[in-house]
């Protein structure tokens, strides 16, 4: 345990001098990415722990946070979750993981974010033309994961990203990559992911460009200024302080690197407690603050065996707050077999 506990005050010292060598700036590159509806967090209980989950997330939903975590599963796993976003629009994200063997895992995974029919106004018919258009963001993913040694993990994802609003289209292909590393003293691990590593992308399509102005002309506009996608580095530390049958108790911490924002650090804890031996389901309560942001989080799950103990149902939700936008509320449904 002293060993352990050593562990974390190096990792917490080593956040302390990056933060005093690169100080926290990023604000101004707010709003440079595209394709921002991929920011968006998959899983209920990811979510409710802060999203400090890159060396804890062990189940389907690692196609999103660290494709490496998908060699920790007990078992095979599917995953909805719903999410109420803002301005009413709703985020739907569904993942699915299949152990190969003891050493392998695939995985596959799709999001969709997705704002119907929005009234088309102009400077000068600012309550609406009588047109409308269309908004919608879509990914689709595969990944793969393999466990070296009894230590070490690691694995990539592939992911293509349509974007449709109105009649602009965009397309990309997208990677993750993350490792996985048990330090061999209690339970305690490392964990490197990046994610939506790729090249800039850009709308494709064209637009009438109405307005007043020398440079609304009403022509026909059909190139567009790329962007980068919004990558994310992240490094996370976590492990259990309690742990056995019937009890574990969850900690862990995180930095993460965006690079259309500024650097921030999570923090996220997951207590679960089992009913019984003889009918081990779980209750599971959750939290998460993210430093330099403000925005905590809290969440609570029940996972029940059932059909024998062949299969485990995971109905989870999380709360989510941002301040002056507002709460999310997220709604995860599994199933581990």
């Amino acid at each position: 345990m002293n060993s352990v506990l050593i562990l974390i005050i190096i990792f917490i010292a080593t956040m302390e001098v990056h933060a005093q060598i690169l100080p926290a700036f990023g604000d101004e590159r707010i709003g440079i990415s595209i394709g921002s509806a991929l920011k968006i967090g998959a899983g209920a209980r990811a979510t409710g722990m802060g999203e400090s989950v890159v060396c804890v997330i062990d189940d389907a939903n690692a196609m999103y946070w660290n494709p490496a975590g998908m060699t920790q599963s007990k078992g095979n796993h599917v995953v909805f979750t719903q999410t109420q976003w803002f301005a009413g629009l709703q985020h739907r994200f569904a993942s699915g993981l299949y152990k190969l063997d003891d050493e392998s895992s695939i995985g596959f995974s799709m999001g969709n974010l997705n704002a119907g029919s929005i009234n088309v106004t102009t400077e000068f018919r600012p309550f609406g033309t009588g047109e409308t258009i269309n908004f919608g963001t879509s990914a689709f993913s595969l990944g793969y994961a393999r466990q070296f040694t009894e230590q070490f993990s690691a694995g990539v994802t592939v992911r293509y990203l349509h974007e449709q609003v109105g009649t602009l289209s965009m397309n990309g292909v997208l990677f993750d990559a993350g490792t996985f590393y048990r330090t061999g003293l209690g339970t305690s691990r490392f964990a490197v992911a990046i994610s939506n590593f790729g090249g800039k992308l850009s709308p494709s399509g064209s637009i009438s460009n109405q307005g007043s102005g020398p440079n609304f002309n009403g022509a026909e506009v059909s190139s567009f200024q790329s962007f980068d996608p919004p990558i994310n580095f992240r490094i996370g530390f976590a492990m259990e302080p309690i742990i056995d049958s019937m009890q574990s108790w969850t900690v862990s911490l995180q930095l993460n690197h965006p690079n259309d924002n500024a650097e921030n650090y999570s923090l996220g804890t997951e207590y679960a407690v089992t009913f019984s031996e003889a009918f081990p389901a779980k209750a599971i309560i959750r939290g998460g603050y993210i430093i330099g942001t403000g925005q905590f989080s809290g969440g609570a799950g029940i996972h029940v065996p059932i059909s024998g103990m062949e299969y485990v149902l995971q109905t989870d939700y999380s709360f989510t707050n941002f301040s002056d936008l507002g709460g999310i509320h997220r709604f995860t449904l599994g199933i581990l077999f």
